[in-house]
């Protein structure tokens, strides 16, 4: 036997090898680690910042473009190409609203200004085109007008404004004013960010940038640090060609630009910007030298400490560790309990009596042991012990039967046991429950959805109970399980059966209420719009043809409506009547769902034939509003939607509108079919 010093010195000798030398290596890791996630998460940051301004910028963009369509397809514009001096209000309306905006011009096809909020009328417009053309956002350029230089956005006037025939009469141009801080866009790129050093701003190809400086000034490309001009302007420009105009805030390019490292990307709908955030290379990473200079303090300060308590406790741990070895080495321990028996040589004596006394407790441990599984054999219900100490599995013959565990490799909460049998979120809900059972030390009822040896999925309720001795530890976990699959399909089948409306098989309106505040709930920095539809003259169709062909025209709705939404995160509910509420939280969806309405609108005009061959054209009034642009409360929301379905109601209905808080001034509408 090794003396009690010996085994002591050879003690410390192994905690010195095992504490020490991984702690060097967990220093020089944590070093190179360290280093890497500093850049990674300072690069993270640049990029998220520049989307969140970039989704900013969009919006600007978005707004002055909204504007000009609007005021394209407004019939008091087209009064004036013809003319007329009909479109004064309108254009002034919209340019009084906003300070961005330095003038909006009503403009003929050959460039001639015929209205002009600053009044510029007879006057030829500055920049338009050989051809005629005009893009539908230009670069910086300057103005004699104006003084100063300024982008202008355009939208063409049609004859026909709704399916854009009759010919090309004009534009619609709006002047929007970047230079100035306080307008849309110096707000959205004035300002650093990643601890002062990032910048932001937006570029044209001709090498134009604004806010480069950071203080929401505009300047030509002399003023653009060389990183920025010439080829590499021309690269980011090229980079970005190829994304779809659909995806592109989330498209991020990153590169490094001579001393800069820069994220850039495309602005929707908008050929003539990109928008580039950037920021020194040097000023990355270098917050990582303190913290492992700190990490390498620690590693030591932890090893100190390791080795005195370490000592301390092996010293004491040596004394007794001689005593303990003579008493076990007369108890002889095989596997099993029935086999832990220790031989009695003197039952007189008072060691005897302590080993006569603890065989008796293992027999009756024994006997319970094999009274307990007896049961468990015998019952319908499936039973299951975790034992701490033994860190042993004990699964009864039925739930083997049923499910596939494998009781020499399962814990309690290793991924292995019922866990390993249930989905992703089952299973995080059934740790949250062992652990609170763990902590509180209570009993927990839940209920699962296992799969079983067949691969059929079946539900179950499970009962556990933390069993502790007398200080609280933990000793072992029992628990029960019971098969409720039929009881649990048919509640399912009622809830779900209680979430749909009837006749559009769409989901009925507390139910789409509900859903929508949850996903208000989840949203984080996405955007989530909602579509308010209403059919035009609903009452002629049920007057005309009856209520029979009434509900068919519901159902057609439905059925249309469905398809947009569907597979891709969205759903859609009917509110009672002829109205109809859809979700889109698709990213890609919202970014176009004035496109998604028109095609809505088209496809429901093609028309549903009766079962007695009549062709009925479906006609669509539709609001739209987002979250959160408009409000982040679920009652707002779909009363916005409904407002600005109202406002096309008002305005000769079968088109579709998008919120502004002006159509909360004007009034409720009074729909002449009485609904």
């Amino acid at each position: 036997m090794m003396k009690k010093s010996t085994l002591k010195i050879a003690l410390i000798a192994a905690l010195v090898v095992f504490a020490i030398v991984p702690a060097i290596i967990l220093g020089a890791v944590g070093t190179f680690t360290i280093a890497k996630y500093g850049s990674d998460i300072q690069h993270e940051e640049l990029e998220k910042v520049s989307l969140s301004r970039a989704t900013a910028l969009d919006m600007v963009f978005s707004g002055y473009m909204a504007d000009a369509s609007a005021l394209s397809m407004n019939a008091n514009i087209i009064k004036t190409i013809n003319g007329g001096a009909a479109g004064d209000a309108e254009i002034k309306a919209i340019a009084g609203g906003s300070s961005d905006i330095l003038d909006i011009l009503i403009v003929s096809s050959t460039g001639t200004v015929l209205q002009s909020v600053s009044g510029k009328q007879k006057s030829s417009f500055e920049h338009f085109t050989e051809d005629g053309t005009l893009p539908s956002v230009s670069g910086l350029v300057s103005w004699e007008s104006y003084g100063k230089d300024a982008v202008f956005v355009s939208s063409p006037i049609y004859a026909n404004p709704d399916d854009r025939t009759g010919g090309m009469l004009g534009y619609v141009i709006v002047v929007a004013d970047v230079t100035n801080a306080e307008a849309g866009i110096g707000k959205a790129l004035s300002g650093k960010y990643l601890d002062g050093n990032a910048h932001m701003m937006i570029i044209d190809e001709e090498g134009n940038a604004v806010n480069f400086d950071g203080n929401g000034t505009a300047m030509k490309s002399a003023q653009v640090d060389s990183a920025f001009t010439g080829s590499n302007t021309q690269s980011i420009f090229d980079s970005t060609n190829n994304i779809s105009e659909d995806l592109v805030i989330t498209n991020v390019r990153s590169e490094k630009f001579g001393k800069y490292t820069a994220v850039y990307g495309f602005i929707p709908n908008n050929v003539s910007w990109r928008w580039v955030g950037f920021v020194e290379s040097g000023a990355i990473g270098g917050f990582a030298v303190k913290t492992n200079i700190i990490l390498w303090i620690a590693c030591a300060v932890v090893v100190v400490i390791a080795f005195i308590i370490a000592s301390v406790v092996i010293g004491k741990f040596i004394g007794n560790m001689h005593d303990m070895v003579r008493t076990m080495n007369s108890t002889n321990v095989s596997e099993g309990i029935s086999a832990m028996r220790f031989t009695v040589k003197n039952e007189k004596s008072e060691l005897g009596s302590i080993q006569k006394t603890f065989n008796d407790f293992l027999d009756e441990v024994e006997l319970n042991s094999q009274r307990y599984r007896t049961i468990s054999d015998l019952s319908n219900n499936m039973l299951f012990e975790w034992d701490y100490h033994k860190e042993s599995m004990y699964v009864s013959d039925n739930t083997l039967a049923k499910f596939d565990i494998n009781t020499t490799t399962s814990t309690l909460s290793n991924g292995r046991f019922i866990d390993a049998l249930m989905s992703k979120e089952d299973a995080e809900k059934y740790k949250r429950d062992v652990n609170t059972m763990l902590k509180k030390q209570t009993n927990i009822t839940s209920e699962y959805q296992l799969t079983s040896k067949s691969g059929t999925p079946v539900w179950v309720s499970v009962s556990m109970t933390v069993v502790t001795d007398r200080v609280g530890e933990a000793l072992r976990v029992i628990g029960v399980m019971t098969d409720i699959d039929n009881e649990k399909k048919m509640e399912l089948q009622l809830s779900e059966r209680a979430s749909y409306d009837f006749l559009s098989q769409l989901y009925n309106r507390p139910t789409f209420i509900r859903k929508l505040s949850a996903e208000l709930d989840r949203r984080g920095p996405k955007k989530i719009a909602v579509t308010f539809i209403d059919v035009d003259d609903f009452k002629f169709i049920n007057d005309r043809y009856g209520h029979t062909v009434g509900d068919e025209v519901i159902r057609y709705v439905a059925d249309t409506i469905k398809v947009k939404v569907e597979d891709r995160g969205g759903f859609a509910g009917r509110f009672g009547g002829d109205e109809f509420v859809l979700c889109f939280t698709d990213q890609d969806d919202i970014a176009k769902i004035d496109q998604i309405a028109m095609d809505l609108i088209d496809e429901l005009y093609v028309g549903y034939t009766t079962s007695d061959s009549q062709l009925i054209n479906v006609r669509a009034s539709i609001g739209i509003a987002f979250c959160p642009d408009h409000t982040e409360d679920v009652n707002e929301l779909l009363s916005f939607s409904d407002t600005a379905m109202y406002f096309v109601k008002k305005n000769g209905k079968t088109n579709y509108h998008i919120y502004v808080p002006e159509d909360s001034a004007s009034g409720e509408y009074i729909d002449p079919e009485g609904y």
